[in-house]
């Protein structure tokens, strides 16, 4: 609903600007566009609370339009200005939570990965603090260096790290051998349970050899926990390299826990994590993986009738199991579900004010800070210690339709019969595509409308492959999440409920593709065969323009095979990268977004540790990665 000026709540701070900046105006008419100038302000933080700052942006912008008396046309003029302004101050606040980067558009990719690592290490402020890492290849001084001197500053930080088998020996400038001989106490590394080696009859011992491996760590990313709480997640195709950071395309999202979707990808990586970590195997730690492989040496020596040599008897370092903390503190002050209030009220020791604090909330938004909350409500402040407030986050202040429980539902605003409709419609269906599609389980649209500033449709959700040692088959992850089910599109648009493997995380968006809607994939690895790249070519046979990037080693049938369609009459076309190295496993429809560390390949989905994360109906994500592909496109040559 459309707020008016004498709706806001306007801070004490913010009282004298606003008076400053209305006095300026020669007229009612004026005075109102000022006053609207100065709601779309206060709205740019999702509340009805005019702040110091957000009205200060208003003056300054009308100052810079002109001084003295505001004509129409200065108004005009400053309020075009203002909204630049505050455009800038909600990009800042990200208060979904999500940011996209990529390499080679000037700033680090390793620097901002650095950086929310650190500035992670900022927000637990001494707390227990977990930073769980799955690696592919790492090969960055920067990034060791960061780990090091967080670790040695920072006990209250523990890193733990499983990393691919390559990454065991010192050579290439791998990182790890390095990290470990600092025998730092609270950084603890696994490997892959891994031999990827073949019998050379020329040099007469194992050899490496790609093929032979049952199995790669192929994720490349981590989470924090601080003191249970899940705080971030960054993902993508980025490797810790300085190759990866300046020579190939590239790509790394960001997740911070600052509405249900987020927290709930975090939440997923962060189990898998631990699935991965207990697995004995899945992963060892140094010393018990050296052994394994000395042991699988000897093996193939002597089974070629050579004399066992690897060293087999290390003593065992191998690590406790791991299980995620638990969050016993924390509070979303802008939450819905019932611990948020409940622990509010633990915490300034009187639910009385609790519920204060909640109506405030109700009547002019969400807090949007601890500065905020304090000059809401300022009786607050003598109940919390600087510890205590540490415990408090604040949320967007809405829940998404397409992952909120039944308890969130209800305290938003549904009733149980709407609540249920809806959680049993996209159990069944999947994803609901707007607010505005909860018309179809039965919500009137003045409800939909009223609920509108308290509801989001995006979602975020991971999905992963894994193959422990030993195993024929693969599966969807190590972690609890791995035997979940999500309702997956098929080739002809029935709905099912299948394993959540990386495979339906892009299947299910290409076999909804519409007729006309536009599909743009850019892939480092692409096989015919694989079944994402069966379900694309299938959406393009109905209609659905296709438009694919990829790099130019390994993809030659991939390409063919999107050219001999394109002859056919379908609207497909496909371009390859040979300048750089085109790394990026990401695709955008409509605006549903995937990416992560899985090509399109049958090892991506039956063999590696692998990971994939949807983010639906994020038009910011889905235009950054459409933008990304545009760019990519342009430098890249027809196949």
């Amino acid at each position: 609903m459309p707020v008016s000026f004498s709706q806001l709540k306007i801070a004490s701070a913010a009282r004298p600007i606003v008076d400053q900046v209305l006095a300026r105006a020669s007229n009612d008419t004026d005075r109102t566009r000022i006053q609207n100038a100065l709601v779309a302000a206060a709205g740019t933080d999702k509340n009805k609370v005019l702040s110091a700052k957000e009205v200060q942006a208003i003056a300054d912008a009308f100052t810079a339009a002109g001084n003295g008396a505001l004509t129409p046309d200065l108004i005009g003029v400053g309020i075009e200005q203002a909204n630049t302004v505050l455009k800038s101050m909600a990009d800042l606040g990200n208060l979904d939570g999500v940011s996209n980067v990529f390499t080679l558009q000037g700033a680090s990719v390793e620097a901002r990965m650095i950086k929310e690592l650190q500035d992670s290490v900022v927000r637990a402020n001494g707390r227990p603090m977990d930073v769980n890492m799955l690696i592919f290849e790492f090969q960055s001084d920067n990034v060791e260096k960061a780990i090091t001197d967080i670790a040695k500053n920072h006990p209250n930080v523990t890193f733990r790290i499983i990393a691919d088998s390559g990454q065991a020996t010192d050579s290439g400038g791998n990182a790890l051998p390095s990290l470990l001989k600092q025998k730092l106490p609270n950084v603890q590394v696994k490997y892959k349970k891994d031999f990827p080696y073949v019998w050379s009859d020329s040099a007469k011992r194992p050899l490496y050899n790609h093929g032979a491996t049952q199995g790669l760590n192929h994720h490349k990313g981590f989470t924090t926990f601080i003191d249970g709480k899940p705080d971030s997640l960054l993902t993508g195709s980025f490797n810790w390299s300085g190759t990866a950071d300046t020579k190939n395309y590239e790509d790394l999202t960001v997740f911070q826990n600052k509405d249900a979707s987020s927290r709930r990808g975090i939440e997923q990586f962060g189990n898998e994590f631990a699935g991965y970590w207990n697995n004995p195997e899945a992963a060892l730690s140094p010393n018990d993986f050296q052994n394994f492989k000395g042991r699988k040496w000897n093996e193939m020596l002597t089974a070629h009738g050579q004399r066992g040599t690897a060293s087999t008897n290390r003593a065992s370092d191998a690590y406790a199991n791991y299980t995620l903390p638990n969050d016993a503190k924390s509070l979303d002050i802008n939450g819905f579900q019932a611990k948020d209030e409940a622990r509010l009220g633990e915490l300034l020791g009187s639910k009385t004010l609790a519920r204060t604090v909640m109506q405030d909330r109700a009547k002019f938004g969400r807090f949007a800070d601890m500065e905020d909350l304090l000059e809401r409500v300022p009786q607050v402040a003598a109940r919390l210690t600087e510890a205590e407030k540490q415990n408090i986050g604040f949320g967007n202040g809405q829940v998404s339709i397409n992952n909120a429980t039944l308890e969130e539902l209800d305290k938003v605003g549904l009733t149980r019969k709407q609540a249920t409709a809806l959680v049993a419609f996209r159990e069944a269906k999947g994803d609901f595509d707007s607010i505005d599609d909860l018309i179809k389980v039965g919500v009137p649209k003045a409800t939909i409308e009223r609920l509108k500033p308290f509801l989001t449709a995006i979602d975020v959700e991971a999905f992963f492959n894994s193959r422990p040692a030993g195993s024929t088959t693969g599966g969807t992850g190590y972690g609890p999440d791995g035997s979940r089910l999500s309702p997956v599109a098929g080739a002809d648009g029935t709905v099912s409920n299948q394993r959540a493997s990386v495979t339906v995380g892009a299947t299910d968006l290409f076999n909804r593709a519409r007729a006309g809607e536009t599909i743009d994939v850019a892939m480092y690895g692409a096989s015919p065969s694989a079944p994402e790249f069966v379900a694309m070519i299938n959406a393009a046979k109905r209609g659905a323009v296709v438009r694919v990037i990829l790099n130019d080693d390994y993809t030659g049938p991939a390409a063919s095979a999107l050219k001999a369609l394109a002859t056919q009459g379908y609207a497909v076309d496909v371009r390859i990268q040979k300048a750089k190295t085109m790394h990026e496993k990401f695709g955008v429809v409509g605006n549903d977004v995937f990416f992560g560390s899985a090509n399109f390949s049958e090892s991506s989905s039956t063999k590696h540790s692998e990971n994939r994360i949807t983010v639906k109906n994020h038009d910011e994500t889905a235009n950054q990665f459409k933008s990304r592909f545009t760019e990519i496109w342009d430098k890249s040559k027809p196949a």
